[in-house]
């Protein structure tokens, strides 16, 4: 029977602390989410603030037309993500809007349930007027009965008091709620008016990079020093992952350490060739290896391919591991490495939405950002490289066929 009485008891206190919460504050988890949002916003106005720095102290030596071609398309890449974080905040005031009214809703509600109840303590106390009140007190039988009659009244009386005290809560809730949509509703305002701003901002960007890349494309010497920037950026990726190798061991353990708490059963990355997904859904416009240009006849070295594809497509990780970096990179754009095990690491550039930060585990399959709207060509697409060590793997191989 004990026994029983506990299991009910431990069943009542689940009960209890599943229904706080569901019922939690929802405000205060609005609250937490839009200043994280305004964190990454801010941080992505500083790295705005510092590319418009460096591009006056650029303008201000010798122009060079490759150099602004890459410059407008960080630029068109971070006012992209600018968009991205100002509509995620405008849809999080929002909803919070929406819970402030219905908060409001709830407090007017009740606040006639209150007023009507206390109209119907007023009316109650008038019948029973202090004569009678005396009355209940000398009507008592015996100092027993006399006490509960004192405990009772004052019972009654404290329940008056508290009745008011509500009253006077929820109208001051009423205010706040009010004061609190009011200050939402600007909010949102300045919210809409920021977002139209950048839209229209972003669509220059984008004017000026059509023009830019027009100009590119016809002139011989603009395309060979365009090649010699990708060519760099080839070497800074070798850089990067040659750093990384000398903390391969971390990023292994670390590896290893979340397939055990995940579960994960892994197959070993170089059994994976000719089965690896592909990490966008699209066609291969750029072929790896060694490539005649078509405009300058010249051979020039893909360390990689180029994925044709929808603009906003997801792009996924071919298999499980660790986020090595996330950067930019001049000819490539919003660039993610990771490396899986054996030394083997996956590259995908222009691609913004990042939704990965470095050193982050991510499973196979799972979305690390969209393709860029902005990418090579004019045109949306995945740039896709493998590498074993300091080696450049062809990923047609290792692709599903």
């Amino acid at each position: 029977m004990m026994s029983n009485k506990k299991t009910f008891r431990a069943l009542l206190v689940c009960i209890c602390f599943a229904l706080i919460v569901a019922f939690a504050d929802p405000l205060a988890e609005y609250d937490h989410r839009i200043e994280q949002n305004t964190r990454q916003l801010r941080d992505l106005e500083k790295q705005i603030n510092e590319l418009q720095s460096e591009i006056k102290k650029y303008e201000q030596q010798e122009r060079n037309l490759v150099r602004e071609l890459d410059n407008t398309e960080r630029q068109i890449s971070l006012a992209s993500e600018k968009i991205r974080l100002q509509n995620r905040e405008l849809q999080l005031r929002r909803a919070r809007q929406a819970e402030l009214q219905k908060d409001y809703n709830r407090a007017e509600k009740n606040s006639e349930i209150l007023i009507r109840r206390y109209e119907n303590r007023v009316v109650h106390a008038y019948k029973l007027r202090p004569a009678r009140q005396w009355d209940l007190y000398f009507d008592a039988t015996s100092p027993k009965e006399f006490y509960y009659r004192i405990k009772y009244i004052t019972a009654v009386n404290q329940a008056d008091r508290q009745l008011y005290k509500d009253i006077q809560d929820n109208l001051n809730l009423i205010d706040m709620r009010q004061a609190q949509i009011r200050e939402e509703s600007e909010a949102i305002r300045r919210n809409v008016a920021a977002l139209e701003m950048e839209q229209g901002n972003l669509k220059k960007l984008k004017s000026d990079k059509e023009r830019q890349y027009d100009r590119v494309k016809s002139d011989r010497g603009l395309l060979a020093q365009q090649i010699e920037e990708k060519e760099r950026s080839v070497r800074e990726i070798r850089g990067i992952i040659e750093k990384t190798q000398g903390d391969k061991k971390a990023y292994l353990d670390r590896l290893e350490e979340e397939r055990r708490r995940r579960e994960v059963v892994e197959v070993p990355f170089v059994q994976k060739k000719g089965r690896l997904p592909w990490p966008v859904t699209g066609k291969i416009v750029g072929e790896f290896g060694t490539q005649k240009h078509p405009v300058l006849g010249t051979i020039t070295e893909s360390s990689g391919i180029d994925i044709q594809t929808r603009s906003g497509s997801p792009v996924r990780a071919v298999s499980d591991g660790m986020v090595v970096t996330v950067t930019w990179l001049r000819g490539f754009g919003n660039t993610i490495i990771v490396i899986h095990d054996n030394s083997y690491y996956s590259v995908y550039s222009h691609v913004e939405n990042i939704l990965v930060i470095q050193d982050e585990y991510v499973d196979a399959n799972q979305q690390l950002a969209t393709v860029s709207s902005d990418g090579i060509m004019n045109a949306p697409i995945l740039h896709f490289e493998l590498w074993q060590e300091q080696e450049k793997l062809n990923p047609r191989h290792w692709l599903q066929k």
